[in-house]
């Protein structure tokens, strides 16, 4: 069955005590390379959904440090995404690195993070939940 692959990845720089985001920057792999993604009206709705899917996941993880206390420098996150050929979402990796600038990253701070990032709007909305892989990793 043809199924449609999507990968995104996105930069994410913070500062203050309350990781405050300074910068985001998103690219989209194409069949030309990575390239910067831009939404715009005649964007495909799908890579829009998609790129909804890896903010939520970022909003989620961002959120969750700060609730822990971790001072995040930057991340750098990857979504890949794959869709069947009737659009139905088979498989999702998100993958995140952060570098701190404070606060440890114990074990049971990274499965709460994980655990808290499966209850994103958008992916606790797909009809099947697919096979899905959340990838923390801290520095």
């Amino acid at each position: 069955m043809p199924a449609h692959p999507f990968q995104l990845r996105a930069r994410f720089r913070y500062s203050g005590d309350d990781n405050h985001l300074d910068v985001i920057g998103a690219e989209v792999f194409t069949d030309a390379g990575w390239a910067p993604l831009e939404i715009g009206n005649t964007s495909p709705g799908f890579l829009i959904f998609v790129y909804s899917f890896l903010i939520c996941q970022h909003t989620y993880f961002h959120a969750n440090c700060t609730e822990n206390g971790l001072r995040l420098e930057h991340a750098n996150a990857e979504l890949d995404l794959v869709a069947t050929d009737n659009w139905k979402i088979d498989r999702v990796s998100v993958r995140i690195e952060a570098r701190l600038r404070g606060g440890t990253a114990d074990q049971a701070a990274v499965d709460y993070i994980r655990q808290r990032m499966r209850l994103c709007p958008v992916s606790v909305n797909l009809v099947e939940p697919p096979d899905y892989h959340i990838e923390l990793e801290f520095s």
